[in-house]
């Protein structure tokens, strides 16, 4: 009976996550406006009674999925980085990496939506808030020597928002403006951050 359990329990945890696989590739395909119920369950291969009986609500979907993309994007950059140290302008080019796929554009969707959604907006903040520390954390680890620093949180928190807007750039520009731009951005961080480290 024990068995029993644990495959049902198995069964409901892949069913859950397939709905919320489903609905972070739905943001990234056909972006906030097409995140349809029908949409969601047509990619998850479930029916729509599955669907509300896992979530009650789109605020409940969303939530769950905002939490599901920061462990997909953690679990991103992790892989991005490898196991070895690395130094700050390597860095810099992996977490650059991150903010080009698809995990970002799903996140930047939700906050084009939290714009006139409240409660999505509050959520998001937590989000920022956890996903920035986690990236702090995973920098912290593959920089041991500079997390000491005291510019370190600073600086981090200010490459992160430089590659964020860069990125935004890619939805409008062309793939070599978007390029071009960031080695400019990418050399004055350089820059800024041995300055400060050095500092």
């Amino acid at each position: 009976m024990a068995q029993v359990r644990r495959t049902q329990a198995e069964r409901r945890e892949a069913t859950r996550t397939a709905i919320l696989d489903a609905t972070i590739y739905v943001l990234v395909k056909r972006g906030y406006a097409g995140l349809t119920t029908e949409a969601i369950v047509r990619k998850a291969g479930v029916t729509r009674g599955a669907h509300a009986h896992y979530f009650t609500s789109k605020p409940d979907l969303l939530v769950q999925a905002l939490d599901r993309l920061s462990q997909q994007m953690r679990a991103e950059v992790q892989r991005t980085l490898g196991k070895t140290r690395i130094d700050y302008p390597e860095l810099l080019d992996r977490m650059w990496q991150v903010h080009r796929g698809p995990l970002f554009t799903a996140s930047l969707e939700l906050h084009v939506a939290a714009r006139t959604d409240r409660e999505l907006g509050a959520h998001l903040h937590r989000f920022d808030h956890e996903l920035t520390e986690q990236l702090r954390t995973l920098a912290a680890q593959y920089l041991p020597d500079l997390v000491r620093k005291p510019a370190f949180s600073r600086v981090v928190t200010t490459a992160l928002a430089a590659m964020r807007g860069v990125a935004v750039l890619g939805f409008t520009a062309p793939p070599e403006t978007v390029d071009r731009t960031w080695q400019h951005v990418r050399a004055e961080l350089v820059r800024a951050g041995e300055s400060a480290f050095d500092g």
